[in-house]
């Protein structure tokens, strides 16, 4: 019953509306410093700016982007892809920060780690669901004519 609903797509609009909320705090400077201080705990906030902030917050948006084109096009290779590799970078982003620079920690952490976690998990389960063989992009490969290709025509020339 529920496979046809592609539940997945619908959680990368909700992980786009998390990482827009993001991108907006960080370009606000009172949200900004609240943000930095609650994910970046351990860190000494002199090496942190109002410029790492906005950085931070250009990832953002480039991540709501991201989700928001494979959540419309679950079944493309290419957008799917792309969002999985955000999850894995943001991943090895915060588990960096942990092990080798002991910059971040707290709650604000464990919510972004585990989102991340959570959607890098359920893509690669559903990988072949949505762009593996017998997909609805494999299937519609079929009947598509790509431009660099000869046409195919059925019938006398």
């Amino acid at each position: 019953m529920f496979e046809t609903w592609e539940v997945l797509k619908y959680w990368l609009f909700l992980m786009a509306i998390v990482s827009a909320v993001r991108a907006f705090q960080c370009y606000t400077p009172s949200l900004a410093n609240r943000l930095m201080r609650e994910l970046y705990s351990r860190a000494n906030f002199q090496d942190s700016s109002g410029l790492a902030a906005r950085q931070f917050g250009t990832w953002h948006m480039l991540a709501t982007v991201v989700q928001t084109n494979a959540g419309l096009f679950i079944h493309d290779r290419g957008a799917y892809n792309v969002a999985l590799w955000s999850f894995i970078l943001t991943l090895v982003h915060f588990t960096w920060e942990r092990v080798a620079h002991t910059t971040v920690g707290g709650r604000g952490l464990l919510a972004a780690e585990i989102l991340a976690f959570v959607s890098f998990v359920w893509m690669m389960v559903q990988r072949d669901q949505y762009v593996g063989p017998g997909s609805r992009e494999e299937v519609a490969k079929d009947f598509l004519w790509h431009p660099h290709e000869e046409p195919y025509f059925p019938g006398p020339h």
